[in-house]
């Protein structure tokens, strides 16, 4: 038997751990496994060129939320040029109501929930001539019948495969890991909220895996627990990571509520870059996170989130959601606004996506949600917001991402929003003037900029000088883009630039690039003093960073 594990990833850089699982739990099993992994960006007709020239008897894809529609309609090609060709579906996007989703595609199995052992169980049979009647957790279809099985219990972690071949290359992918499975929350508008059984996988089995996935050559490893600090070993496992000799990135989604002082302790001690933290605040409002099943306030939690976010050498993202039941654009706006202070260094602002077999999905209409019948299945209004505020937030959303979250405006910033209480009316803003001056048209990265000048003239008027204003977005341009080129809208000292170029060049032999600002920035970024006179930043060209500035006497 041919088999064909297939994964459409939404970005280039994901890699399926679900099909290398499956792979793996099976290897002992007389098939011939292939495994292929496709980007959703690419075409379909190649995507099902490359299937085809594979010849397989079975082909077995695993389905989320972003690519649903296009396995349905490589189904339906893949039956017409393979008609004997049978077809398994796995994942969450169609786990739950799995008979209805049978019945509309043109496959022949889905196993519901964890996939190893029912997998395993379904190759037996296929080989045997099995009953396939006996696969627990399996729906499938036969004479366009559709049957469903009963559920199966959930595996033991310790027998879950490590998912990577022993000399997989992974450069410039990301990896992923999990130490456990389920989740202690409940929060309603998540698939796990149906979970309840938490399993651990053991502390040395952990370490083993890290290991093995540094040998991939993989720079950022995220590990998909949903909530990683209720593991018992978390502490422990963090130090490990730790004492690692490696340039490697790890990310968790943790619970603040579980942060600990140990933990803060710990992480205290953290090489920069080594640990990444996202955490689901979703809203400040007691009302809206009870409507959703989370009963603990974010005011008992922001404590451990200031100490956490106090930690600069740990990368960390905040999240909230839009779109929540009880959640107005004012006490959104509020939300937002007391979040953004902590000075995350990525302020996520998601939309909520009723996601079948939740209990949000069972609750909409009471809640007086419309939401798209389509994937990804996002609110388009509720009872306290409207379509119009709903779009209105994703164009500050926009404004967010571009700026905030790309990390490339962070000095300019810092001087536009000093003295602001109200973050979110500054987003809000932005986000409208680009949707209306730059409508239908394609923003570059030297457009954002052009962007930010202009609308900071405007939303700010007199009260910020345009003069200033020049001097930090060219000390941004030049922090994060090509040294030497600087947009011609933004004013620059060329004289000085080339003088003091060729006296540091003499001194130092260096390939350097100098720029000569009219104000001393960085006394400002580190004092927020704003002290005017001809300062020298100096560029290591090769290093791409700076190496050294002081304020000309």
């Amino acid at each position: 038997m041919r088999i064909l594990l297939t994964a459409i990833n939404s970005k280039y850089v994901h890699t399926n751990i679900s099909l290398r699982y499956l792979e793996n739990y099976t290897k002992d099993l007389p098939v011939s496994t292939m495994r292929a992994e496709f980007s959703i960006n690419e075409q379909k007709e190649t995507i099902l060129e490359e299937m085809i020239q594979r010849k397989p008897d079975l082909v077995a894809f695993s389905v989320y939320i972003w690519n649903v529609e296009m396995v349905r309609d490589l189904s339906v090609l893949l039956k017409k040029v393979l008609p004997s060709v049978k077809i398994l579906y796995g994942g969450p996007e169609v786990s739950y109501k799995s008979r209805e989703h049978l019945e509309e595609f043109q496959g022949d199995f889905i196993i519901r929930g964890e996939g190893e052992e029912s997998y395993r169980s379904l190759l037996q049979v296929l080989l045997s001539g099995g009953k396939l009647s006996e696969v627990r957790g399996l729906t499938y279809k036969e004479e366009d019948e559709v049957f469903e099985n009963p559920p199966r219990e959930k595996m033991d972690l310790s027998k879950v495969p490590y998912p990577y071949e022993e000399k997989e290359d992974l450069r410039g992918k990301l990896s992923y890991l999990e130490a456990s499975r389920g989740c202690p929350y409940q929060c309603s508008y998540c698939l796990s909220s149906s979970e309840r059984d938490l399993r651990f996988m053991p502390l040395e089995e952990v370490k083993r895996r890290v290991l093995l996935v540094m040998e991939t050559g993989t720079k950022v490893v995220k590990f998909i627990d949903r909530t990683f600090n209720i593991h018992p070993d978390a502490l422990e496992i963090w130090r490990f990571l730790l004492s690692l000799e490696t340039d490697v990135t790890f990310h968790f989604e943790i619970a603040p509520d579980l942060i600990k002082e140990e933990h803060l302790a710990l992480l205290k001690t953290a090489p920069k870059g080594r640990i990444q933290f996202e955490v689901g605040i979703q809203s400040t409002e007691d009302e809206v996170l009870r409507s959703i099943s989370r009963y603990i306030g974010f005011r008992k939690i922001l404590p451990k989130l200031e100490d956490l976010l106090a930690i600069r050498n740990i990368h960390s993202h905040l999240d909230l959601i839009a779109g929540l039941p009880y959640d107005t654009v004012k006490t959104f706006q509020d939300s937002f606004n007391e979040v953004y202070p902590l000075k995350p260094d990525m302020l996520q602002m998601g939309f909520l996506k009723i996601i079948k077999g939740t209990p949000m999905e069972r609750d909409a209409e009471a809640f007086g949600m419309v939401y798209s019948p389509f994937p990804p299945y996002e609110v388009l209004k509720t009872r306290w917001m409207t379509y119009e505020e709903l779009r209105s937030l994703h164009r500050t959303e926009d404004a967010l991402e571009r700026y905030y979250n790309s990390g490339r405006f962070e000095t300019t910033l810092k001087y536009l929003l000093e003295g602001e209480t109200d973050y979110f009316a500054f987003y809000e803003a932005l986000g409208d003037y680009i949707s209306t001056e730059y409508r239908g048209r394609s923003i570059g990265l030297k457009d954002q900029y052009k962007i930010l000048l202009d609308f900071s003239k405007v939303y700010a008027g007199n009260e910020k000088d345009s003069f200033i204003l020049n001097e930090l977005l060219k000390y941004d341009w030049l922090l994060h883009n090509k040294k030497q080129y600087v947009p011609e809208f933004l004013v620059r000292n060329h004289e000085k630039n080339h003088a003091y170029k060729k006296n540091m060049e003499k001194e130092n032999g260096m390939k350097i690039h100098v720029e000569i600002f009219s104000l001393d920035i960085p006394r400002y970024i580190s004092e927020g003093e704003l002290k005017i006179g001809d300062t020298p930043v100096f560029y290591d060209l090769n290093l791409g960073k700076i190496i050294k500035n002081q304020l000309i006497k």
